[in-house]
């Protein structure tokens, strides 16, 4: 170990020890400044608690209560959502926010807190009586009156013309256009974590989870330059990396801040599974150590890799690197081929063999899913299901026809806990119980109520559910009279979009719907004549970043190697000067960078042989019109949500850090978009090519050469 390393580690092993011994005493100094109503003391102490390492549900939600009392609402509102964020679903946490809203005159905010908490615990009264005053009093109607008046004010001050001294109530400033003022911020030091695992439920625990080949990705915000970061798991270094310097958007004053980058692909295949300790260094030209701007600390789960079989579709299932190559990790991920997946209407993952429906209650509950059941039985004829019941409901499911067994979940409602109860002797029971079943899917039928928490006994790697609790497919549907506030909805219609949602993700509807009244004569003017085979190339993508940047070569490789007319759609005219110039001139390239009327651009899609495109609206409606459509995807968000469903192929690679879902701040990717750089002409045309020879050709998906 080098000295420099050494004495980092010793620093953050002393910085460690000293937040313990110091934590506990300030948090007692908190409680007895809170006890004395001392509240802007203690508020400032639960945030040196915070500052120390101590962030928990429980320490936010008290540090939110002094800054509420002590009227400091925007920091009370921030510490509240933290505690939100940190432990959803907390009853307590729901209510305190829908306290808080109330009390600062946002009532409609209040009210959705106040139902939420309802949603956790259907029989609590405190959030009712809450709701109940709200809704009879004039508050809300004062709050929209209020809004009414910022939003006059608003319009004034920018001023705009209102011919109506009264402003539309129903008018929203909330959606207007902000001035650079309003937008641009004074920018504050800050080491910020954009992705350190995913929060999920695991044997361990919940918290952020990795898994095999996975990333660490953040940034600083700083105006001191920033030459790398260094990434310790138990005090053992297993990334250093440099960072990349990025303008920080939005900056109001200071044109020297920037944010410094990183992504760390880290294998943590043989990493011991469970709970770890992260440090993060950031290193800067002067060589600091202030904690949460030059280091920070974090909690991790390791758990196993996702299984390749069931998840194989998935960009982010990344094979573990060749310990015999000398090349790196990041090398040896962007050297191998990219994926070729099939496109179809269908979302689930895998075809699922066991399904269990989660179904413990009442006998009025298993009759209002009976529509459900029934639905479910027509969705997956050959599947076994078995149901997960109650005493109560277990008769009636026998005569349903639906279930292949059913096992009896003992559950009770205790009226004295307000809620259904089991010890954990009880559910370890069940959980040994379920293990031989090896469910693939599990659907938890309840509308509300907590049998959501007995999901992870069942150990299925697919959950679908109503919305709350990290479940795979989540509906969330609500319904309001408009006189009572109470559902209207009934739950047998609940129960059935649930399983329709289900129904769904195993296919879509979609289908290809053609034009009669269209005709190639309009691509004449174009330079296409009508009996000419074609095959069109849309360059162009609202989402600029992930734009494939090697379409002239693959329009000179087409037009060489299998004498197709090229139409190349771009949005301007730079790509232009990159084409071959006689292909040009003789036609066999036609290039279009003018925006056309919608019937030649939908004819152009229409009749073409094989589109190519990036992820964006002209891959759909080719797709849509029935043309062989080649998609270009990059891993920022799932090929299966936003690939085309009805014809052709997605390419795609797997990466580390797929599902980032960069936009607006692409600059934080970090990897120079590799997802789609590295996607090579030779594997598109390949596509193309087998489109043109072989329009029928079948299978799943496919992998391009061979892992590297």
């Amino acid at each position: 170990m080098t000295k420099s390393k050494s004495h980092f580690l010793h620093i953050v092993d002393n910085l460690r020890l000293l937040g313990k011994a110091t934590r506990r005493d300030i948090l007692r100094r908190a409680e007895a400044a809170r006890e004395q109503k001392r509240y802007v003391v203690a508020a400032e102490l639960y945030e040196e608690v915070l500052r120390c390492g101590g962030v928990t549900a429980g320490t936010l939600l008290q540090a939110g209560h002094m800054h509420k009392e002590a009227r400091d609402f925007p920091a009370a509102e921030e510490r509240y959502l933290q505690a939100d964020a940190l432990d959803a679903d907390n009853k307590e946490i729901l209510l305190q926010l829908g306290h808080f809203y109330k009390t600062v005159g946002r009532f409609k905010d209040a009210e959705r807190y106040y139902q939420r908490s309802l949603i956790v615990a259907p029989d609590w009264d405190e959030p009712r009586r809450e709701l109940k005053n709200l809704r009879s009093s004039f508050e809300l109607q004062r709050e929209e009156e209020r809004q009414q008046i910022e939003a006059e004010k608003l319009l004034l001050a920018r001023g705009d013309e209102i011919d109506n001294p009264t402003l539309n109530p129903l008018v929203d400033p909330e959606i207007f256009a902000r001035s650079k003022d309003e937008l641009y911020i004074e920018h504050r030091e800050a080491f910020v974590f954009t992705r350190n695992g995913l929060n999920q439920i695991t044997r361990w625990g919940r918290g952020a989870t990795v898994r095999g080949v996975d990333c660490l990705r953040g940034y600083i915000v700083s105006d001191i330059l920033y030459t790398h970061i260094e990434i310790f798991l138990d005090g053992k270094r297993i990334y250093k990396g440099d960072l990349i310097a990025a303008p920080q958007r939005r900056e109001k004053t200071n044109r020297n801040i920037k944010k410094y980058v990183y992504n760390a692909w880290i294998d943590f295949s043989d990493v011991s599974r469970g709970w770890h300790d992260l440090v993060f260094r950031a290193v800067n030209i002067r060589g600091d150590m202030r904690e949460g701007v030059d280091w920070r600390r974090d909690r991790i789960i390791v758990a196993d890799p996702v299984d390749s079989v069931l998840f194989g579709d998935s960009d982010g299932v990344v094979a573990p690197p060749d310990p015999n190559s000398s090349r790196s990790l990041v090398e040896q991920i962007n050297g191998r081929p990219s994926v070729v997946h099939k496109c179809s209407p269908n979302s689930l993952p895998f075809k699922p063999k066991h399904i269990a429906v989660l179904r413990p209650d009442q006998l009025g509950d298993m009759v209002v899913s009976v529509p459900a059941l029934m639905r479910l039985k027509e969705i997956f004829p050959d599947t076994k299901i078995t149901g997960l019941l109650s005493h109560a409901n277990e008769g009636l499911a026998r005569t349903l026809g639906v279930f292949d067994d059913i096992v009896i979940v003992d559950f009770p409602d205790d009226p004295y806990q307000q809620m259904r109860v089991m010890e954990r002797e009880g559910q370890e029971a069940l959980m040994r119980q379920l293990e031989p079943y090896k469910f693939d899917l599990v659907i938890d039928m309840p509308v509300s109520g907590n049998s959501f928490r007995l999901l992870p006994l069942v150990g299925a790697p697919l959950t679908v559910g109503f919305g709350g609790s990290l479940k795979s497919i989540e509906v969330s549907i609500s319904s309001h009279d408009p006189r009572t506030g109470n559902d209207f909805m009934k739950h047998s219609a609940r129960t059935r979009m649930l399983v329709e949602a289900l129904a769904l993700s195993v296919n879509s509807g979609a289908k290809i719907v053609r034009r009669d009244d269209l005709s190639r004569t309009s691509l004449i003017s174009y330079g296409l004549l009508e009996d000419v085979d074609y095959v069109v190339l849309h360059s162009g993508s609202r989402i600029k970043f992930t734009q494939w940047p090697h379409y002239t070569d693959l329009a000179r490789k087409i037009v060489e190697e299998l004498g197709k007319v090229v139409v190349f759609m771009a949005e301007t005219e730079d790509q232009k000067a990159l084409l071959p110039a006689p292909m040009l001139a003789d036609g066999r390239i036609i290039y279009i960078n003018q925006k056309l009327p919608f019937d030649d651009f939908d004819a152009f899609l229409s009749f073409a042989s094989v589109f190519v495109g990036n992820d964006s609206g002209p891959k759909h409606l080719a797709s849509l019109r029935g043309a062989q459509v080649v998609s270009i995807h990059s891993s920022r968000i799932g090929w299966v949500e936003w690939g085309q469903e009805l014809t052709g192929v997605a390419i795609s690679r797997r990466v580390p850090c797929a599902g980032c879902s960069l936009h607006h701040d692409y600059e934080e990717c970090g990897h120079d978009v590799a997802c789609i750089k590295y996607i090579t002409v030779d594997e598109v045309f390949g596509e193309v090519k087998k489109m043109l020879l072989e329009p029928k050709e079948k299978g799943k998906m496919s992998v391009l050469g061979q892992v590297g």
